[in-house]
């Protein structure tokens, strides 16, 4: 049985800075600035939103039609599922090949 393990935003400011040998709060000014800009990209609301970063994957704004064949399954009342936006994330060769061989 294998385990899995929920990774955090701290996770992610400890590894950085690990790897850059840089302190915590060096390395949180960098996380909070790469995903602020993340932020910024996905609720630009002109045109189609996409993000590609090369060997890693991209990231999609898709547009969600409404739907109204959706039940409440508590009460199987019919219920009208209006339009949204979703972030679609496709990964890259390395990633697919990496998760692949593990």
């Amino acid at each position: 049985m294998s385990t899995s393990k929920t990774y955090t935003k701290k996770d992610l400011i400890d590894k950085v800075a690990y790897k850059l040998n840089m302190n915590y709060d060096e390395s949180k000014i960098i996380i909070d600035c790469v995903l602020d800009s993340f932020q910024e990209i996905f609720t630009n609301t002109s045109g189609k939103n996409r993000l590609e970063i090369r060997n890693f994957g991209i990231f999609n704004v898709l547009l969600m039609k409404e739907r109204h064949n959706a039940r409440n399954p508590r009460t199987k009342e019919s219920v009208i599922i209006p339009e949204r936006k979703k972030i679609v994330f496709r990964p890259g060769k390395k990633i697919k090949e990496i998760l692949k061989s593990i």
